[in-house]
């Protein structure tokens, strides 16, 4: 199945409004997640309890940082604690000196503590402090 969100342009959508956007679908996925239960399907006559599972978001790197709670495409990788670097007026994540921080696989338990932190912060400030420390939204 493939379900498909565009969200409008002519910019990109900010940290808040995405937010906004994404809080239907993610209603929806904790429904199925927790089992949907029809009285009757093509197959079955009788009441069938159905479950589903976000597997893949695809998007560009904005989007997918944002989606995921991270503050820049330039502030870390998604699954390990590599950061990009700033070399000759660029930002990449090249450079093999640092090799042995590049798998270190990040704690998912703390990087969920972080965004449940970031959302209890009650104002924006708060919240740029916060993530200035944790580099997590």
């Amino acid at each position: 199945m493939l379900v498909l969100g565009l969200l409008p342009g002519p910019n990109e959508v900010s940290l808040h409004q995405i937010n906004h956007y994404l809080a239907p679908i993610v209603n929806e996925l904790v429904l199925l997640w927790d089992g949907v239960t029809f009285d009757n399907t093509f197959e079955y006559q009788e009441l069938r309890k159905i479950q589903a599972a976000l597997i893949l978001v695809l998007c560009d790197i904005p989007a997918a940082r944002k989606i995921c709670g991270h503050i820049s495409a330039l502030s870390s990788c998604y699954r390990c604690e590599k950061k990009a670097n700033y070399e000759n007026h660029k930002h990449n994540f090249a450079g093999m000196d640092n090799i042995s921080e590049w798998f270190i696989n990040r704690d998912s338990a703390q990087f969920r503590e972080n965004a449940l932190g970031w959302r209890r912060c009650n104002s924006n400030a708060a919240r740029n402090r916060f993530v200035k420390t944790t580099g997590v939204r």
